[in-house]
């Protein structure tokens, strides 16, 4: 036995060794997580206006296009309780927020959340990189290499020429380019269909827990003088003609009752005519033009509340 807990050791102590340095290297990638938490610690006293969200927000609205200063905490996957922890983490330092928009899509008031999907692994980004006190300090939320298969993207970044970090200085997605639109699964539809099966719930269990989610979102808010605006973002009708019309009903009644309960604005450009096929990356989601053409409409629209 001790012979075996000897070799056991030797075994062991070499990789924990080398670990310890791939960790500190991988970290040191930039990240949306970590340039986000950054960029509030410096400004969160004169941000005026904060979009919350998922990749239809991260990638749909580009902040620079607003008037006034404008950032995105939107990231992709982000859910509702990570909004939350994002919106307190800074209740202090609001000195100038005025606008809070915060996105309702076709699955925001269904699924549990992030910790459960699998896209769990995004969880230890908010850990790591955004001091988020949601998850225990000493656990694999703690730890970038607890996941080897984003790890090894990780370090495969370190090593390469393209020193485009995935967002720009405004907090805004920017990879989702025209020029990379897989115009193949647009035009046959695969993408869209995938994407509406992925979005479809599959159980309604969780929809009272989401609704407390967004009245605290919105007592928040409403007791610092701040501006809730929901809305729900463009898509292309491959995506929207196939959303279940159940679902979406419910979506509808939800949000609805919401609104008239917070008698909070809400803006649904679900099956805007304004948008043209170059505007979409795919079903779902903006491209570069559709976005800066989005985020100016929405601009327009938030201005014509204070008129």
């Amino acid at each position: 036995m001790k012979k075996f807990l000897k070799y056991s050791v030797l075994f062991v102590l070499p990789l924990i060794v080398a670990a310890i340095p791939l960790e500190y290297l991988i970290r040191q990638v930039p990240n949306p997580y970590k340039y986000k938490y950054e960029w509030m610690q410096k400004n969160a006293d004169d941000v005026e206006i904060l979009v919350f969200g998922s990749s239809h927000t991260f990638y749909g609205i580009r902040p620079e296009f607003f008037e006034g200063k404008a950032f995105s905490l939107a990231n992709v996957s982000q859910g509702l309780r990570q909004d939350l922890f994002l919106l307190e983490y800074w209740a202090d330092r609001y000195k100038n927020l005025k606008t809070v928009i915060y996105p309702i899509s076709f699955f925001s008031w269904f699924g549990r959340g992030l910790e459960y999907g699998s896209e769990s692994y995004r969880c230890r980004y908010y850990k790591i990189y955004m001091d988020c006190d949601l998850y225990p300090d000493f656990s694999l939320y703690n730890l970038e290499l607890s996941d080897f298969r984003t790890a090894k993207g990780k370090i495969a970044k370190l090593f390469s020429s393209n020193e485009d970090p995935g967002y720009d200085k405004y907090g805004w997605g920017n990879t989702y380019k025209l020029s990379k639109k897989k115009m193949d699964k647009w035009n046959d539809g695969t993408e869209a269909e995938a994407a509406v099966k992925r979005h479809t719930a599959k159980s309604w269990d969780y929809i009272d827990m989401k609704y407390a989610q967004m009245k605290e979102l919105a007592n928040f808010c409403k007791s610092r003088n701040i501006q809730l605006i929901l809305i729900t973002t463009p898509c292309w009708y491959s995506y929207y003609d196939n959303l279940n019309k159940e679902q979406l009903d419910i979506m509808y009644e939800l949000t609805n009752r919401f609104k008239t309960e917070y008698d909070v604005p809400y803006f649904d450009y679900l099956k805007d005519t304004r948008f043209e096929a170059n505007d979409f990356f795919d079903s779902n989601h903006l491209s570069e033009i559709g976005a800066e053409k989005f985020t100016k409409i929405l601009d327009n629209d938030i201005k014509s509340l204070k008129q």
